[in-house]
């Protein structure tokens, strides 16, 4: 009889070991089938940064307010962009607008694009494209308008440890006091690449320099682990957790029927 029992006992026992292992497996391939598919995603969907509403992207800075900014989709993909300062402010002061985005995965991005501007050299109005990430910034100025021209605009960088972002930004300026601008920006788009960029276009390695600025990453801040590493372990510690409260509910449900 006492055998039975022991038998009767080790059987569920048994049961619930094998469940345990099975559930900490699947949830292990579930993770990490997730986690390749965000990468692949991020690796192969461009960043539309006209896509939507743009007035739920875009922020506005120096002396302009947001209701001093319109955005107008004007067809085929084109932003208008209108600042109607309402306020005089001086003239060695830039204004504009700008999308700031996180680019976590390491790797190398492309930004491309095209804007047009009004500008006038002659008193001084002007405006500029901007591509920005930690200390580096890239510029391309609006020259006086043609019916039909645009900036076009491809860059590759990758971003550094300490600043893994990109900020987009069309800045304006005016002389006489006068902020008012009006540009049109289209067809633009973050993408992370696999592998380099071509060896002839325009690229800029931030994550180099900023190794030979500070040393490896391991070094970076004293000591400190960079933000993608950072970025991982709160992945295994989220994945430690679920593991965890999945096995203490199985132990638990176990327990119930050895009762």
């Amino acid at each position: 009889m006492s055998g039975d029992r022991q038998r009767r006992w080790l059987e569920p026992t048994q049961a619930c070991i094998v469940i345990a292992i099975v559930t900490a497996v699947i949830i292990c391939v579930l993770s990490n089938l997730s986690d390749r598919s965000r990468r692949e995603l991020a690796s192969s969907s461009p960043i539309d940064l006209l896509s939507g509403n743009p007035a739920d992207h875009w922020a506005v800075f120096g002396a302009l307010t947001p209701d001093e900014v319109r955005f107008k989709q004007t067809g085929d993909g084109v932003v208008q962009i209108d600042t109607l300062a309402k306020t005089p402010s001086s003239s060695d002061v830039s204004s504009g607008v700008s999308y700031t985005i996180g680019l976590f995965s390491p790797g190398w991005y492309e930004f491309s694009g095209e804007f047009q501007a009004e500008v006038d050299d002659s008193k001084g109005i002007g405006a500029q494209l901007e591509v920005h990430s930690g200390r580096w910034r890239f510029l391309v100025k609006a020259r006086p308008k043609k019916e039909g021209r645009w900036e076009k605009v491809d860059v590759f960088f990758r971003p550094a440890y300490s600043d893994p972002g990109a900020e987009i930004s069309c800045r304006f300026w005016g002389g006489a006091a006068d902020q008012s601008g009006k540009a049109l920006l289209r067809n633009m788009r973050i993408t992370r690449i696999a592998g380099d960029p071509p060896p002839t276009a325009d690229q800029f390695d931030l994550e180099k320099t900023e190794e030979a600025r500070l040393g490896t990453p391991e070094r970076l801040r004293n000591g400190s682990i960079p933000p993608r590493h950072r970025t991982r372990l709160a992945g295994l510690h989220n994945l430690g957790i679920v593991l965890v409260l999945s096995l203490v509910m199985i132990v638990g449900v176990c327990w119930r029927l050895l009762d």
